[in-house]
């Protein structure tokens, strides 16, 4: 249950690291063996838990490293570790095991059938919430808010009672059914109805649909005095990590070994079935990894994110992988599996390392891939209504409202074309290459990492005609808009920067030679405290993800932030104030026009995030 609003709030850029193509690919499992393990030690990893697994079975199942770097204890094949969101698997598989029983219908209305649950709709009357957006994360919800992800549930906890804690994020913000934005909420809502059908406890039910027939016995959602045993320590910047008690436990709380996820992964691969029992029938599985819900999917469009399962690819293959991952602080986790291949995988690590999680996926991937031949479909020359596309493109399926300011420019998406293919890659870079797709009919495009339709012109029913790429939606913006925003950004860093580094020569100057406070220094004085109030605004807000439970409660942390919110537009104005109060002083004309300047753009930075309800803001509520 990756912590999304953490990085958001603390602007951390995850840079990926790539298999470079001067690094040759493993030819062997031993070759990879030896490569994997580099990359732990490389990368200061502890540990890491991994299964390979091919239709026969596992036949790579281990654990590297230390679950504890003070202990020094060895993890091995039956060390416990937090799988994060991929614990939203099971919550798609209960979903269909009860369709195939006849208990629930993909199309049952959430109202129908667990009227007690408080949620939001606009649209409910025509376009009611149904079970299967839950698994899709197409209600339109936002993702569980700070002061969810903050606390700390305790395993006595009941699915109805985190439900009940904060149900202010269930709102659907668009149509429902119409674009996919991640919300953990769905699968505590998904859990509830299982319990309630089931007159079961959702962990229990699934402990005995699923762990006990495909021998998971340590598996679990709870810290259970196996797990005190066996479970790895997570680290965040090689500090320990408390366990995190996750208040909707369906959505991410599993802790697994290697050993009993490449059971689960073989699963997955022989279609349902676990020793010659079809546990949920192979149409059933084939659901899970489509995308049926969002608007693309009319028009053909399969890659994103189905029930519970992500599709993806690996640089140019054309090779179609489904599964999960999943976070947690100090904990990543992949799993991933290609039906054509027959082949798949997971591996877990103990540390929130992002260029570790990374390199290996990629590593593991290119070794499953080495002797695969792409079967690329003969392309045709690229339809008129897709050369079109080319401009800049913006994101409008934000996963969090609070957020979508940052849309804007670090959400921007760059197309072009030529007379066969679409090229996209972000505004401020970042990919290796940028991506490639291309027609095989009228009707969407195929993306060259996954061989899969991924694009499509779409009509959403609010903001017109946009364009879907996977998962996402995006609606054309002007170039104009896109780089003023982006100027806006960058000129008052450096206005600010040049304006930190000048008051210490100018403002020394005055002091030893005792020059009297004259409205020069106001016009310059207030602009900088304004960009001092942004700073100390960010700086806060930085240490959000460090203390959650401090921000997500009336404390000196989020009381601060709340304060330095409304402190910077009022000394925006301020500093308009000032200029107007000393517009007819004998001041130097650049001086003033650079205070003007420095002036206007906090002012638009300031409107620009009271706009975007950064005003006034309780992290509390």
């Amino acid at each position: 249950m990756h912590n999304f609003l953490k990085i958001i709030i603390t602007l951390v850029c995850l840079i990926g690291f790539s298999v470079q193509a001067d690094e040759p690919v493993p030819q062997s499992l031993e070759e990879l063996k030896t490569v994997i393990e580099k990359i732990r030690q490389d990368t200061k990893t502890p540990a890491l838990g991994i299964a390979l697994v091919n239709k026969d079975g596992p036949y790579w199942v281990a654990g590297l490293g230390e679950t504890n770097i003070e202990t020094h204890t060895r993890a091995d094949e039956n060390t416990l570790f937090r799988i994060g969101s991929v614990s939203k698997m099971f919550a798609a598989l209960a979903v269909l095991k009860l369709q195939e029983e006849g208990k629930l219908n993909l199309n049952d209305k959430v109202c129908d059938l667990v009227p007690e649950i408080q949620f939001e709709n606009p649209w409910e009357e025509t376009h009611p919430i149904k079970v299967v957006h839950l698994l899709e994360h197409t209600t339109g919800w936002d993702d569980i808010h700070l002061a969810e992800y903050a606390y700390s549930a305790p395993d006595t906890m009941s699915t109805k009672e985190g439900l009940d804690y904060h149900p202010d994020s269930r709102k659907s913000r668009w149509i429902p059914g119409t674009r996919h934005a991640y919300c953990n909420a769905g699968a505590a809502v998904v859990a509830y109805m299982v319990e309630k059908i089931t007159d079961k406890k959702y962990e229990d039910y699934i402990a005995d649909t699923f762990f006990k027939p495909l021998d998971m016995p340590s598996t679990s959602y709870f810290q259970t005095d196996l797990y005190q045993q066996k479970g790895a320590t997570l680290y965040t910047n090689n500090k320990a990590e408390k366990y995190w008690h996750i208040i909707h436990r369906a959505a991410g709380s599993i802790n697994s070994s290697p050993k009993d996820m490449a059971n689960f992964v073989q699963f997955l691969l022989a279609r349902g079935t676990i020793q010659n029992h079809q546990l949920i029938p192979s149409a059933a599985m084939e659901r899970m990894e489509v995308s049926a819900t969002t608007l693309g999917s009319s028009a053909g469009l399969t890659a994103g994110y189905g029930l519970a399962n992500y599709t993806s690819g690996y640089k140019d293959f054309h090779a179609v992988f489904h599964g999960h991952n999943g976070g947690v602080f100090g904990g990543l986790t992949e799993l991933s599996y290609n039906n054509e291949l027959e082949t798949g995988y997971v591996f877990m690590i103990n540390a929130g390392n992002w260029p570790a999680f990374d390199k290996i996926s990629k590593t593991i991937r290119a070794y499953l891939l080495k002797n695969h031949k792409t079967n690329k479909p003969q392309p045709i020359a690229l339809p008129e209504k897709f050369k079109t596309l080319s401009g800049y493109y913006a994101p409008i399926n934000h996963r969090q409202h609070m957020t979508r300011f940052m849309n804007g420019i670090f959400g921007v998406m760059k197309f072009h074309t030529d007379e066969m293919h679409v090229y996209r890659e972000p505004l401020l870079g970042g990919w290796e290459a940028p991506g490639v797709a291309y027609a095989i009919n009228n009707d969407y495009l195929i993306e060259q990492w996954t061989g899969l339709p991924t694009i499509a012109l779409v009509n959403d029913p609010i903001e017109g005609d946009t364009v879907q790429v996977g998962a996402d939606i995006f609606k054309r913006v002007s170039g104009v808009r896109v780089f003023s925003l982006l100027g806006l950004y960058v000129s008052l860093g450096i206005i600010s920067l040049l304006s930190l580094l000048a008051i210490v020569v100018w403002g020394s100057r005055r002091l030893v030679k005792k020059i009297p406070t004259d409205a020069s220094v106001w016009i310059r004085i207030w602009p900088l405290l304004t960009s001092l109030v942004l700073v100390a605004s960010i700086a806060c807000l930085s240490l959000v993800g460090l203390f959650m439970q401090a921000a997500a409660s009336v404390s000196i942390l989020s009381i601060t932030v709340y304060l330095l919110s409304i402190a910077y537009p009022l000394s925006a104005l301020a500093s308009a104030a000032m200029l107007i109060k000393y517009r007819n002083h004998t001041i130097s004309k650049w001086l003033y026009w650079y205070a003007l300047i420095y002036t206007g753009l906090h002012l638009l930075m300031a409107a620009h995030l009271t706009y975007y309800g950064i005003f006034a803001l309780k992290l509390w509520a």
